[in-house]
């Protein structure tokens, strides 16, 4: 779902939320009113009727004291994050005048946030620690990216490695580009608002300092029952607002992040925290904010959160037994990533690195240093091929015109066959820039070849339908010159084919439907067919292995032809989270038949087009052989 989607949503669940909370207060209204009618009678039998507008006097109370509570709270609320940061004891680590990291856990929580801001494109956040709380957990506050902030709990920095917080943190940015947070802030000043009523009978109901109970108790005691129902109406909203797009936000973490395992561990360690009872509020202020955080413990039916097992079952595909959520060594330290330069951050997962590399000094010995990332192509090429490579792709990355990009993917899939290079040669007749883009493609290393196709294609994708079906037409012209189309051939074809029209995903499977185990045979046939270029005895054997019970394992299933066709189109629409999954378990099976060596470039391409026919990131184990390009440029 892109930006413009995610804030429909976002103004749909803000509408839907909003006339919740008029169908609740006018149930509240006339429940205020029942109970007190039903006070009166018993402490006045004698009366006839009632008082001159008591309805109207009951009626006028509720609204004020609810609509009053909303504005008050919202009023508070105009701060911002930092309001909401204070107010559960948060102590800022950035942001604001004088803050600053305390020890290597808060400097690794900046770097963490300061990454996950370059993956997603969005505003460096103002950084919170919740000192007093010890249960893992996290949440984004604010009226939007340039105010937001965003507080992580001391449990969570102890006790999370640093790839679990960066799920934790991933997820946190996941809300604020969903625009959920000032769904969440609105929530807050409603909720206070249904639990005004409550505390206004509670005032009624207090006894003095000797002890004695007011003539008002009675109606203070019905006002206390009543604005129960308003905490519990208060408690529906929260769980009806916020559930499904807790599913949304751990989809993209694993976006941001490209690891199940981070935010998987995170899940997995909190299961573990409530296995033992230490999920617990520290700060009075926390339960009512608990629709903000990453992670909030409850009943099934009233609880802001899915259910902890489904969530980790969505990201695994299956249940997953916990982890020990115990503290863990003080972290290496790590330089800080300049992040008052990052502003608007841009660049996804390729800068991250270049950030981190750039701002760590060079390890004793040449050695990577362990816990920063190094550089995406360093076992792909030398520095000086490297480097022309790097020079030629940025010219590549210039090119835009319709004869240009035509030129490219020709160039691209022609592969250095001769017959190939006549057919690029008759397909390009007559465009003055054909000779240039040739030298230049020819010149790409295999880090780059990859990248300049996918980018090609992309910015093809925006052509009229008719030049679209020009280019592919001649595609396959020169595919085909040498009369035979081999395994990776067939892949390149499949990616032109899926980006030329848009990278459009098929519509998603019912629910009961998109898990790997659901869809076996199709992952056997795709797996399969990977074999045939990933030609290492054992490999598709340890695969469904990994991704499949032994009874759900196919035998002798079609490795090419339409199955092929069908296996990727039911693949398409595996859940969000179970497609990373499936490509990382490609690509670490893989890397262990390497043998800890950098993978063959068959092996690699092969890869590489199926996470992006299955519109998925590709695992770090992979995107490290590419020189990646920013495809916002297209």
């Amino acid at each position: 779902m892109r930006f413009r989607a995610h804030q429909a949503a976002a103004h749909v669940a803000t509408r839907r939320l909003l006339l919740l909370f008029a169908l609740v207060l006018v149930l509240l209204v006339f429940a205020v009113n029942a109970a007190l009618a039903l006070i009166y009678r018993l402490t006045f039998p004698w009366a006839s009727g009632y008082p001159a507008y008591f309805f109207e006097t009951n009626t006028g109370l509720v609204l004020l004291f609810v609509l009053g509570g909303c504005v008050l709270e919202s009023l508070r609320l105009r701060e911002g994050g930092r309001h909401v940061a204070r107010l559960v004891g948060g102590r800022a680590v950035s942001g604001e005048e004088g803050a600053a990291p305390r020890d290597r856990y808060e400097q690794r929580l900046l770097n963490v946030v300061a990454e996950m801001a370059i993956a997603s494109r969005l505003p460096m956040p103002q950084v919170y620690v919740l000192p007093r709380e010890e249960g893992i957990n996290a949440f984004a506050a604010g009226w939007g990216p340039e105010d937001a902030v965003l507080a992580v709990t001391h449990g969570a920095l102890m006790r999370l490695t640093r790839e679990e917080l960066q799920g934790v943190v991933a997820h946190e940015f996941a809300h604020i580009g969903h625009g959920d947070m000032r769904l969440n802030m609105r929530l807050i000043g409603l909720v206070w608002g249904l639990q005004m009523v409550h505390t206004f009978g509670h005032a009624l109901a207090e006894p003095d300092e000797l002890g004695r109970r007011p003539a008002s108790t009675p109606f203070g005691l019905a006002l206390m029952a009543v604005g129960a129902l308003g905490w519990m109406a208060g408690r529906v909203l929260k769980a009806a607002v916020s559930r499904q797009r807790e599913y949304l936000a751990d989809a993209s973490a694993v976006q941001y992040t490209r690891n199940v395992e981070g935010l998987g561990g995170a899940l997995r360690k909190i299961a573990d925290q409530l296995r033992h009872h230490r999920q617990r509020w520290v700060s009075a202020q926390a339960e009512p904010l608990s629709h903000l955080f990453f992670f909030s413990p409850g009943g099934r039916w009233l609880a802001t959160h899915p259910p902890l097992e489904d969530r980790i079952a969505r990201l695994y595909g299956a249940p997953r037994p916990v982890l020990p959520a115990v503290p863990l060594p003080e972290p290496p330290d790590e330089p800080l990533l300049p992040v008052a330069a990052l502003g608007l951050a841009s660049g996804g997962s390729a800068a991250v690195r270049a950030a981190r590399v750039a701002s760590a000094p060079a390890p004793e010995g040449g050695a990577t240093r362990q816990g920063l990332l190094h550089d995406p192509v360093q076992h792909a090429a030398s520095g000086g091929a490297l480097q022309r490579d790097r020079e030629t792709l940025a010219r590549v990355t210039r090119w835009h015109g319709p004869g240009e990009r035509k030129a490219a993917v020709l160039a691209l899939l022609a592969d250095g066959d001769e017959r190939g290079w006549q057919a690029w040669a008759e397909e390009t007749r007559g465009l003055a820039v054909a000779a240039a883009v040739r030298a230049e493609v020819e010149s790409l290393g295999p880090a780059a070849r990859l990248p300049a196709l996918e980018l090609m294609l992309r910015r093809s994708a925006g052509a009229p339908l008719e030049e679209r079906r020009a280019l592919a037409e001649a595609a396959r012209r020169v595919m085909q010159a040498d009369r035979q189309i081999d395994p990776g051939e067939r892949l390149r074809w499949m990616l032109l084919r899926h980006l030329l029209s848009g990278s459009r995903t098929s519509a998603p499977a019912p629910a009961d439907d998109n898990h790997i185990a659901h869809l076996s045979k199709d992952v056997a046939v795709w797996t399969a067919f990977l074999a045939r270029i990933i030609d290492v005895p054992g490999w598709y054997d340890d695969v469904l292995r990994e991704l499949l019970p032994a009874e759900r394992r196919p035998v002798g299933v079609p490795a090419d032809g339409e199955a092929l066709w069908q296996a990727w189109q039911s693949l398409e629409r595996l859940a969000a989270m179970q497609r990373p999954l499936l490509v990382r378990t490609w690509v670490s099976t893989a890397c262990r038949a390497a043998g800890g060596e950098p993978l063959p470039q068959p092996w690699a391409d092969a890869l590489r087009i199926s996470a992006c026919l299955l519109n998925t990131p590709s695992p770090q184990a992979l995107s490290r052989q590419y020189i990646e390009v920013a495809t916002d440029a297209a």
